[in-house]
């Protein structure tokens, strides 16, 4: 197997947080335990002596920063001689630029950023003042740090989790346990979001508050779910959101026996019954509320308040007493 992947990384990162033993990562991911043993050893960030914090948690951005720096010190390392600092030292007060060295120099075997770093970390004995523009660099395009932080997942990725792959008893309703899940933002100066599930057959309706909408709060949202109901959670469709395709996270709730399945873009209607749901929610608290304010009681008088409303779709009996009726049968079975 080659190099550990940003991928394996958070997958990592989210085991750990659920105190899954190296053993079983190693064994997710195909790899020699001895190989994630070394990675959380050597890319975890450390402390001060003196710190009262304690260790600091492995996480999986620090993780691949601390390795690419360590493989830069070593490429370094190798590749300085004093030949060759000379050598570009010497084309330098010529006036030529580290790019015009890097490329048009024969026998330069570093890039145009290792030049760079060299004259500013000191290695090479020249003045940055004297490079052209006084070294300023040229200002690249900036990535926005949520592009720069999260990776979408290949196609095939995709492919495997799509809403075609869900069963045709769970398509139909025919069968008790699969459920829709969505976000619901707050005003727009407040982190703080909902989510919200509901089971198809029954349409029994749950929210829960999440401090902010990311894929972590989405993962702990969805482990409540099945704390709250054992045995009643077989599948959960989403939408495309950041917050519900982290590779991870996903495949921690499968590990579960629970499966996901990703309704295709722009297609709310795929999840009809969610979205309904949380235009129910809308009259208790309508848009520009601040859920930062509401506090997760309150919510679930509101939620419990929809789910014992007579449904005309399960012949004017409440979702509340459909989904114990059917939860009890699951149970004896």
């Amino acid at each position: 197997m080659g190099q550990l992947t940003a991928e394996d990384r958070g997958f990592i990162e989210a085991a750990l947080l659920q105190n899954m033993s190296v053993s079983k990562i190693a064994l997710h991911l195909n790899r020699h335990r001895s190989t994630i043993y070394r990675e959380i050893k050597r890319n975890t960030m450390k402390q001060g002596r003196d710190s009262w914090l304690g260790p600091m948690p492995y996480q999986a951005t620090s993780a691949s920063n601390l390795t690419s720096m360590r493989r830069r010190e070593t490429r370094s390392k190798k590749k300085t001689t004093p030949q060759l600092l000379k050598k570009i030292t010497y084309y330098l007060q010529l006036k030529f630029s580290p790019e015009q060295i890097a490329f048009g120099v024969k026998g330069i075997p570093v890039c145009t950023n290792t030049i760079y770093n060299w004259i500013y970390n000191g290695v090479l004995e020249f003045d940055i003042k004297g490079l052209r523009r006084r070294g300023r660099r040229y200002k690249r395009k900036l990535v926005h740090k949520k592009e720069a932080q999260f990776k979408r997942p290949e196609k095939k990725w995709f492919e495997d989790h799509s809403i075609a792959n869900r069963s045709v008893a769970a398509n139909h309703r025919l069968e008790f346990g699969h459920w829709e899940a969505d976000s619901v933002l707050s005003v727009r100066h407040s982190t703080t979001a909902l989510a919200t599930f509901v089971e198809r057959r029954t349409r029994r309706y749950k929210t829960y508050k999440m401090a902010k909408k990311t894929s972590h709060n989405m993962y702990k949202a969805m482990c409540q779910l099945l704390k709250d109901h054992p045995g009643a959670v077989k599948s959960i469709t989403c939408d495309r959101g950041s917050e519900f395709i982290n590779q991870g996270y996903v495949g921690l709730i499968e590990s579960k026996g629970t499966k996901i399945y990703l309704a295709n873009a722009y297609s709310p209607q795929e999840r009809g019954c969610n979205e309904n749901h949380n235009g129910l929610l809308r009259e208790y608290y309508p848009k520009g509320t601040d859920f930062s304010k509401v506090d997760q009681q309150e919510l679930n008088q509101a939620v419990e308040s929809i789910n014992n409303r007579p449904r005309k779709t399960l012949n004017w009996k409440s979702a509340q007493l459909v989904f114990h009726k059917e939860l009890r049968k699951a149970t004896l079975i």
